[in-house]
């Protein structure tokens, strides 16, 4: 091999590495801090694309990881972290403005447990409802460094339409929380002009959250391309869990409608 053919071939080798980088850059993707919450409200005010929480191509419904707004959030101090420490916290997605507010919008959280969460790569598409590797699914195993299985995954809200992804998961308007999650107690969700989200005994942490517009491929009537992107608020906010009623109140509810039905027979005959 002559100096020209050997400069030719280092050139080539060059130019196959260098677009194997900007392929794996162009699905990687990378998430702004909020911070860390402790109580005190924590609010963001961006745009996303309008299909980027749920549309990857024809029937699939699945989030695009590259044009979807990505957030890290730290939870409780890090002597909060290591005390085991929970808090209520409210997470609302909000259409900011009049001209091109996010009319349709979701949010999924995960968490990477007492690890602070890193940036993941490598893929194109997520599932809004499952954690990496969760009961064999493979979508969102390149998302960060979430806790492996269903417990990285934490809870969704959204105010768009309902429709079912690529995985067979059902993503209803409205929002659901892991039942079954050792880093929370409870939870709530409500999807009317914004899309709330309530979870309760959450544990100090940390957490990724992944943002965008709902639109479901199966639907022409979201979809439009003017304004590409739509303008929102993301706040998380300090809320308080709903108290139960103890066992005996309802003992003491039952009985009472009991006596008082006793007591219209009785004035009947």
């Amino acid at each position: 091999m002559n100096k020209k053919q050997l400069n030719k071939a280092i050139i080539g080798i060059l130019g196959l590495a260098t677009l194997s980088a900007v392929s794996l850059q162009a699905n990687a993707f990378s998430a702004t801090s909020l911070g860390t919450f402790t109580g005190t409200t924590i609010s963001r005010d961006d745009a996303t694309p309008f299909k980027s929480w749920s549309d990857y191509g024809a029937e699939v419904n699945f989030g695009w990881v590259h044009t979807a707004d990505w957030f890290k959030l730290q939870v409780g101090s890090a002597a909060d972290i290591t005390a085991g420490t929970t808090f209520n916290v409210e997470f609302k997605l909000a259409g900011r403005g009049t001209s091109q507010p996010l009319n349709t919008g979701g949010f999924t959280l995960w968490t990477s447990g007492t690890a602070a969460t890193v940036e993941g790569g490598g893929f194109h598409e997520y599932n809004q409802v499952r954690g990496p590797g969760d009961n064999g699914i493979t979508t969102n195993d390149l998302i960060g460094n979430v806790v492996s299985g269903h417990n990285g995954w934490v809870g969704y809200a959204q105010n768009g339409l309902s429709f079912t992804n690529g995985d067979g998961d059902v993503v209803a308007n409205g929002g659901a929380w892991n039942t079954s999650s050792p880093y929370l107690t409870g939870g709530a969700a409500s999807a009317g002009s914004n899309a709330t989200l309530d979870l309760y005994g959450l544990k100090a942490g940390y957490y990724l959250i992944g943002l965008g517009g709902v639109c479901p491929d199966d639907s022409a009537s979201c979809i439009t391309t003017t304004p590409g992107s739509r303008q929102y608020t993301f706040t998380a906010s300090s809320t308080v869990a709903p108290v139960p009623l103890p066992a005996a109140a309802w003992l003491f509810g039952s009985a009472l409608m009991g006596y008082l039905g006793l007591q219209r027979r009785k004035m009947a005959v």
